[in-house]
């Protein structure tokens, strides 16, 4: 748990195994990612062992012996007894992105030519290693794999390596927590993003509390990084993706309610991926 988007995936997650919600704010404090301490309730802690499969918070202590939870609740600090080791393993990890991205280097080479009677496929005179809007791809891996990326465990989200704050984004049409609207025949030149709990249960109090908090987190949060985002819609054409271009937030459209994204880059260049920082800003 090192950014804030670490939050985020992770208040998502519990949300759709449990289908309960946690204030990204009290994750944060949970953590020390804020630097206010505040007390965290037993059922907060209750919902983390859930999440990792274990009973309740109890069953936790009990079976990693943690403290006991007969302490009283604003005493209760998070206890980690095995801390990983990744002094020993640093160098293989260079080694391994050092071969995906040899990997990656090589199968730009060998990338096949797409049909020129496709009119989804226009881009088959446009060299191996430019991106250009409309390439269509099966599934997220075909494309992760050009910016030498092997891990599929947050495909919509990807930062790319090296570049915090460029995100290879793999947004779903119509997605029924965080919309992505747009227009759709002219291959979305702005992308609407908000968020709202897909759960009917939750009432409307607690329903507008929460896509309040949410939306203006992610809301400032953009506006704190202008992150940029090399854009891969789900649904839009067919099953599979379609590359939209390169999206940055438009300030004068968005606010604490929803960020708007428009397109500044049809093509991306995978040969030199250093340039999308100057698009930053």
């Amino acid at each position: 748990m090192k950014t804030s988007r670490d939050f985020d995936f992770l208040a998502e997650a519990i949300f759709e195994k449990l289908h309960q919600s946690v204030s990204i704010s009290t994750l944060k404090r949970f953590w020390g990612y804020l630097p206010q301490y505040s007390s965290t309730r037993v059922s907060t802690l209750d919902l983390l062992a859930q999440f990792v499969d274990y009973k309740d918070w109890e069953d936790f202590c009990y079976q990693t012996q943690a403290p006991s939870i007969d302490e009283a609740p604003d005493k209760i600090t998070p206890h980690f007894p095995h801390k990983p080791r990744y002094r020993h393993t640093s160098l293989m990890i260079a080694s391994i992105v050092v071969l995906l991205v040899v990997s990656a280097t090589l199968l730009l080479h060998f990338l096949p030519a797409a049909n020129d009677d496709d009119p989804q496929q226009s881009y088959a005179a446009t060299p191996a290693h430019i991106l250009r809007r409309g390439q269509i791809f099966e599934t997220c891996g075909d494309y992760l794999r050009l910016f030498g990326i092997s891990s599929m465990k947050r495909y919509w989200d990807q930062p790319l390596p090296h570049h915090e704050d460029i995100i290879i984004w793999s947004p779903e049409y119509h997605h029924p927590q965080w919309h992505n609207e747009g227009e759709r025949d002219s291959l979305m030149p702005t992308i609407t993003e908000w968020w709202e709990p897909a759960d009917s249960l939750i009432d409307d109090r607690e329903r507008q509390l929460l896509m309040a908090e949410r939306n203006e987190h992610l809301y400032f949060t953009v506006t704190r990084t202008r992150e940029l985002r090399i854009t891969f819609m789900k649904n839009l054409i067919d099953t599979g993706y379609v590359f939209l271009g390169v999206y940055r937030t438009d300030l004068e459209k968005s606010d604490s309610t929803h960020v708007v994204w428009e397109r500044i880059a049809d093509e991306c260049d995978l040969s030199n991926l250093a340039y999308l920082e100057q698009l930053r800003h």
